[in-house]
């Protein structure tokens, strides 16, 4: 069965350029069956928001193990025909962690008050003395390699 990023890869290869209607078809009806599979979820396990959220967190680290074994045995894997499925999703779960981890630090950077604790932080005396100091025990370089020739 093919993951939902080798289809949208796939469909935008083919379609894209050709049969542009067909390729957002294809992409509604993927988040269509996304959407109804999380509402099946919640309707008849009675599952709350918080424990998918919990078990797409959960999840997320043994897909990636799993990535990683099958991107280890390789040869046996594009032997089957599977290695197109590995790279899509591997590169979906590239851009899924880069969205996870990135997401908290551009919503901070929109704020103005971030800039203000690293300008009150950096100028801090402080902060700056202990900069002078930490230079000053870490002793230069220079005068070290000097010293043991």
């Amino acid at each position: 069965m093919p993951s939902p990023f080798q289809t949208v890869s796939v469909g935008r290869r083919k379609y894209s350029a050709d049969f542009q209607l067909v390729f957002r078809l294809i992409k509604g009806l993927i988040f269509i069956t996304f959407i109804s599979i999380i509402i099946i979820l919640i309707a008849i396990p009675h599952m709350t928001v918080q424990d998918i959220f919990v078990c797409i967190l959960a999840f997320m680290p043994t897909g990636w193990g799993l990535l990683l074994i099958a991107q280890a045995i390789k040869p046996a894997v594009a032997r089957v025909g599977l290695w197109g499925s590995i790279k899509a999703l591997a590169r979906g779960y590239e851009i899924i962690m880069g969205l996870l981890l990135f997401t908290p630090i551009a919503f901070l950077a929109w704020f103005p008050f971030v800039s203000e604790f690293q300008t009150r932080m950096l100028f801090n005396q402080a902060f700056s003395r202990g900069l002078q100091i930490s230079r000053i025990l870490g002793g230069h370089k220079k005068d070290r390699a000097t010293r043991n020739k």
